[in-house]
């Protein structure tokens, strides 16, 4: 592709002293645990504490006391510029990546990309197009919703664009839809744990994915209540390290443990047929304060407005192109 559109990756330590940037995305995850001060440190360190119990756990060989290995996490900024442009650089999407410290050989052993994955231009599209189209019945435009995101993801990966900032594929883990009903396949992953399957329409979150070039897999592995929704590759999920999956499960189910309880860190775990619902009230609440008001009802309202503003409305010409190039490139 030759684009007039330019890619650049920063990397930033999550850790005990961080502290959200003015341009940070204020519904990530992370910085949601981190945004309040008066909490973020106490927030951070049981947040770690939670998860390197969990990979501990899980690579329980020569970790008499569980306390062999520690997670080490970057946040991973991808900013987008147009060539010949005053506009600043605009983060178009973050995901996290995982290394591991073994302190008893005191080495970094290098973990996967993805987890979280936080994008303005996803909070734009689900907030503002999608109720548009539903409320509509825009079925032409239903088949375009999530193009110029699923081209924003794909441009960022080396082996894909020649735009690309990051080296390695990557996997990103959310929360099962309360919308759906989920049954288990029978198949049993030795890592991932028990698989399950949705029946049905595809929901349009996995659509969405789609057009990033991710299918999605469902699993519940040991020590979990309810399978998480793994969005990667094809064939980029069952074939991966112990050691990937391993630091996958044990931060994405913390996450969502503290963003749905009611379903992740629900007294039940889920059976056979699952239906997930996020009115259960029989859970164990979070110890760590999440302000999910806040995020579901203000903020996605601000960072659509935010990303119309300083993205897709002056650019629009610009990412038109870019869309309609693609796909050439692709037909090519």
């Amino acid at each position: 592709m030759k684009s007039t559109l330019q890619l650049q990756l920063t990397r930033t330590s999550f850790d005990k002293n961080y502290s959200p940037k003015p341009n940070s995305r204020n519904t990530t995850n992370l910085v949601n645990l981190a945004k309040d001060p008066a909490k973020r440190e106490s927030n951070i360190n049981l947040f770690f504490s939670i998860i390197n119990r969990k990979i501990n756990r899980y690579l329980g060989e020569d970790n008499a006391n569980n306390e062999r290995y520690k997670i080490k996490i970057e946040i991973l900024t991808t900013w987008a510029k147009f060539h010949q442009s005053n506009f600043e650089l605009f983060p178009i999407s973050e995901m996290l990546h995982a290394n591991l410290l073994d302190t008893k050989t005191n080495t970094i052993i290098n973990g996967p990309y993805g987890f979280n994955l936080s994008s303005y231009i996803r909070d734009y599209d689900f907030n503002v197009i999608l109720p548009k189209i539903l409320k509509d019945k825009m079925t032409k435009d239903i088949e375009t919703f999530g193009d110029l995101h699923g081209i924003l993801y794909q441009l960022q990966f080396r082996d894909l664009s020649n735009l690309g900032v990051l080296d390695f594929s990557a996997i990103t883990a959310i929360s099962v839809s309360s919308n759906k009903t989920y049954y288990r396949s029978g198949k049993v992953h030795p890592v991932l744990g028990i698989e399950y399957y949705e029946i049905g329409e595809p929901s349009s979150t996995s659509l969405y994915f789609k057009k990033m070039g991710l299918d999605v897999t469902y699993y519940m592995s040991e020590g979990m209540v309810a399978p998480l929704a793994y969005y990667h590759r094809k064939n980029d999920l069952e074939t991966r390290d112990k050691l990937d999956l391993v630091l996958l499960i044990s931060v994405m189910d913390t996450i969502q443990k503290i963003y749905r309880p009611e379903i992740y860190a629900a007294k039940e775990a889920a059976g056979i047929i699952f239906n997930p619902s996020l009115n259960n009230t029989q859970f164990s609440r979070p110890q760590i304060y999440y302000d999910r008001h806040e995020r579901d009802q203000i903020l996605t309202a601000q960072q659509s407005l935010f990303v119309q503003t300083n993205f897709l409305k002056p650019y629009q010409h610009q990412l038109k192109e870019l869309v309609e190039e693609f796909r050439r490139h692709c037909d090519g």
